[in-house]
């Protein structure tokens, strides 16, 4: 990685915050790494945006003005970093394949208006549930193909098609009347609420009962299997099966437009029971009235009690 002070502005960091910084950037990279990876589709272009995003980070550190929030400035970093890589590929008349150029619809939208990933996704609430859905699916999770997303909202893949291209023309529309939308806290705030309650899910009781009140006591649950269930107490026996066990999901990423929020989680089974949980899952949570009303679990194939 270039040195840091190869990329000082005329604000003066010092040797102690200097190593402070690449400490925490340690604890980002992997994640940064992972979001250009998924973005460009090729591993050194993805370290050439981690290196790139240290970079700017620390030649804007002054700019930083809450530390708790380096995380998602980091990730807005390298969000904008690959944006710009991918219009430069297009400039270049290089072919992109079908999910490239559907993506380069809403990028191409969004730097048109100077918009940041966040205001993306606040925008996103103006568009109906279904249509939420399948968009959040297809820009903010891992479980992004056509296949995946169907399986996962047992519909066809036609129809997933379908709304795909009605949510991109409504998107594009609003993303061109900047001016005329009002930014939406409750799209940061959930993402809050998600962060800050994984953290603690398994060591604090409270923050765990907080989180277990968060569901609606009707909440609808769809499985990975396809089978359904009924209530928040099945969530609640989930948590205390891995309390039990040993197992613990670890929050990996999580994205919300306010009324949906895409969970990205990876499991970590107990020592003696390795294959106990799946690898890595992803919860799609319906809250549009602050309680989950329905959630949409989805899990790699070995899977021991998710069912």
């Amino acid at each position: 990685m270039i040195s840091a002070h190869q990329h000082t502005n005329q604000c003066t960091i010092n040797e102690e915050q200097t190593f402070l910084f690449s400490q925490s950037f340690e604890q980002y990279k992997g994640m940064l790494y992972a979001i250009a990876l998924r973005m460009l589709g090729y591993g050194e272009d993805a370290k050439d945006a981690v290196q790139e995003t240290f970079i700017k980070a620390y030649t804007h550190l002054h700019t930083l003005k809450d530390k708790a929030a380096l995380g998602g400035w980091l990730k807005s970093i390298v969000y904008n970093y690959c944006i710009m890589e991918l219009r430069c590929r297009k400039k270049r008349a290089i072919v992109f394949n079908e999910y490239a150029k559907e993506k380069d619809l809403i990028e191409d939208a969004m730097h048109d208006v100077e918009m940041t990933p966040d205001e993306i996704k606040n925008t996103l609430a103006s568009l109906s549930e279904t249509l939420q859905l399948a968009t959040m699916l297809r820009f903010f999770s891992k479980q992004s193909s056509y296949q995946q997303i169907a399986d996962i909202l047992s519909i066809p893949i036609g129809t997933v098609r379908s709304r795909l291209a009605e949510s991109r023309t409504k998107l594009a529309a609003l993303l061109t009347q900047k001016y005329q939308l009002v930014k939406n806290n409750k799209a940061r705030e959930m993402e809050d609420f998600y962060s800050y309650h994984f953290y603690s899910l398994y060591d604090d009781a409270v923050v765990r009962n907080a989180f277990l009140d968060h569901f609606d006591d009707d909440v609808f649950i769809s499985l990975t299997s396809g089978k359904t269930k009924v209530g928040a107490e099945y969530m609640r026996k989930e948590i205390e099966f891995d309390l039990t066990y040993g197992a613990r999901a670890i929050l990996n990423e999580v994205h919300s437009s306010g009324n949906i929020s895409v969970i990205e989680i990876d499991n970590i089974s107990p020592p003696d029971q390795p294959d106990l949980c799946p690898a890595a899952g992803t919860f799609i949570a319906v809250h549009p009235h602050n309680k989950i009303e329905k959630i949409f679990i989805h899990n790699a194939p070995k899977l021991a009690h998710w069912e």
